[in-house]
């Protein structure tokens, strides 16, 4: 590794990748590797994490043209499954949640919304919405992060799951406030819509109702 790219800590580690902390040419970043498969041949695996790789990298530089923040990416190093990318100072919103007052919760999930509601105008899926995934910055900035299960799509179909997952990790991991930050975040949804004279929304919420009923709902990894 060159002498001016250094990882010092393992932060995370999940079932599709590792994140380091560290430093690249003198700037904190993230370094997101994609942890080879065992049970994949190995010529498969590599192609996939390729893939996974390039998508993602490539959704962050996309969806950062729209204005949204998320993390700046400063190289893709595709060969070894790795993106490196700016680190964002902040906290988790599952982690400060519930120290928020409502009026706090009301602006934020509003804001969260709209983000989601610009994502899915220009045809990106984030795939997995949870407040794990989003940042407050002491700025009080709002950054969505982790686009590993990134699609490209313009069916209701698919973004009433995008809405979905965030409903169901609404409702198990903050269940006393789901429904007044659920509701914030859909009216912040509709807003962002229908300021572009855009009525897809109201279909897009009301699907969300017909994916629980069929019980058809499948988390991306899962599909494959």
């Amino acid at each position: 590794m060159r002498s001016n790219i250094k990882k010092e800590k393992i932060i995370s580690k999940g079932a599709e990748a590792s994140l380091y902390y560290g430093y690249w040419f003198g700037k904190e970043v993230i370094f997101k590797y994609r942890i080879p498969k065992k049970y994949r041949i190995i010529e498969l695996d590599k192609s996939i994490r390729t893939e996974r790789t390039l998508n993602e990298a490539r959704a962050l530089i996309k969806v950062k043209k729209y204005g949204i923040n998320v993390p700046q990416v400063f190289e893709i190093d595709s060969a070894n499954s790795t993106i490196v990318m700016k680190y964002i100072q902040g906290n988790k919103l599952k982690d400060i949640l519930f120290d928020l007052d409502d009026n706090l919760k009301k602006k934020y999930f509003y804001e969260i919304g709209r983000i989601i509601s610009i994502l899915h105008k220009n045809g990106h899926i984030h795939g997995d919405i949870t407040t794990s995934n989003i940042i407050l910055t002491p700025e009080e900035q709002i950054f969505l992060i982790d686009f590993g299960l990134h699609e490209y799509s313009d069916t209701i179909e698919d973004k009433s799951v995008d809405l979905h997952l965030l409903k169901r990790v609404l409702i198990s991991s903050h269940g006393k406030y789901y429904e007044f930050c659920f509701n914030a975040f859909l009216e912040g949804y509709r807003s962002e819509y229908k300021s572009a004279g855009l009525s897809d929304s109201d279909d897009i919420i009301r699907n969300i109702d017909a994916i629980e009923t069929r019980g058809r709902y499948v988390k991306s990894e899962d599909r494959l």
